[in-house]
């Protein structure tokens, strides 16, 4: 078992726990950091960085437990450490608020039905380059609205409120932007 120091921003926060077990290697993580950001999880290498994930808010901390293949993260060559970023650092693709288009029937935003979104009357949506944005509300307390597609939501502001901003494709596949 391995064990490396988690930083954010520049300050050590948590540890990372590398276990191999033959082909294949356990993470876990537990990092204390702002509650207000959604983080992903890097590993950082001599030969680069590796995204480990989205950790999980969970009894006071950010929780991360991971099974990957150990040929993954021995790319990176000698580990130097972890770090957590926050994916706020990236803007929308409008500034708050403009070129958003209300969503009267967001379950239908999809080519299938998302019943999730069924009833909201908070759903946004725009227009991309190759694609469309679709912003729904995060709300303290209450589930994430698209579970499967949270790894890949940004955090923004609109109209004051906190949203998870994501990008599909023409075949509503996510993106990261």
């Amino acid at each position: 078992m391995e064990e490396y120091l988690v930083y954010w921003n520049g300050a050590p926060c948590g540890t990372v726990r590398l276990e191999e077990q033959g082909l294949y290697t356990k993470v876990s993580a537990c990092c204390g950091a702002r509650q207000d950001c959604l983080f992903s999880l890097m590993l950082e290498g001599a030969r680069g960085s590796l995204l480990l994930g989205v950790p999980e808010w969970r009894d006071g901390c950010y929780m991360f437990t991971r099974t990957l293949a150990t040929r993954e993260w021995k790319r990176l060559g000698e580990v130097q450490g972890a770090y957590l970023a926050c994916r706020d650092g990236v803007d929308p693709p409008a500034e708050d608020g403009e070129g958003w288009i209300h969503l009267d029937r967001p379950e239908y935003f999809f080519h299938t039905l998302t019943p999730q979104l069924a009833g909201r009357a908070d759903c946004w949506w725009r227009q991309g380059e190759d694609g469309r944005y679709l912003a729904v509300p995060l709300e303290d307390g209450a589930p994430f609205l698209l579970p499967r597609y949270f790894c890949f939501a940004q955090v923004r502001q609109l109209w004051g409120r906190n949203y998870a901003v994501f990008y599909f494709d023409s075949g509503d596949c996510p993106r990261s932007f």
